[in-house]
């Protein structure tokens, strides 16, 4: 797997030059802001909020940078079903209340092509950190503390 780090950088950098804000190492932008290619197989804006209401986004580039890794081991399209959360946008989906969504560390992801165990495998294979949810239809992934369970 490439490095991390670099990806994180190049991700912050190609932020900027589209006139995204950066915070630490977090982007934040809505639905306005120009979408571009962010990594090898994203677009910024598939990391927009669900939320329709208010599309504030805020999504750490750590988090962007794991899913990118783990899509290139992986070999095939997956996307994301959820991201950024507001605590209001959380509490309507009923998410967990302290739930790393709300802080722009979580992506919920499955597979394009239907393979939900493999994308498990991979992102189990090669996750060292950070929370891995595993549901029926998705996989959470977050930047928080070091846990793995297996959900509804």
């Amino acid at each position: 797997m490439s490095s991390k780090k670099g990806m994180v950088i190049a991700i912050l950098a190609a932020a900027v030059q589209h006139g995204i804000k950066t915070d630490g190492d977090y982007l934040e932008f809505n639905a306005s802001a120009p979408n571009f290619q962010l990594t090898e197989n994203f677009k910024l804006h598939e990391f927009l909020t669900k939320n329709k209401a208010n599309t504030f986004t805020r999504i750490n580039a750590n988090i962007i940078a794991e899913l990118q890794l783990y899509r290139t081991e992986f070999g095939s399209a997956v996307r994301i079903s959820s991201s950024y959360r507001s605590s209001a946008y959380n509490k309507s989906v009923n998410g967990a209340t302290s739930s790393e969504h709300q802080l722009g560390n979580a992506l919920d992801t499955y597979p394009l092509n239907g393979n939900i165990k493999g994308w498990k495998q991979t992102v189990k294979r090669n996750k060292k950190s950070g929370g891995i949810g595993y549901y029926k239809t998705f996989v959470h992934i977050d930047t928080g503390r070091t846990r793995t369970w297996n959900g509804s």
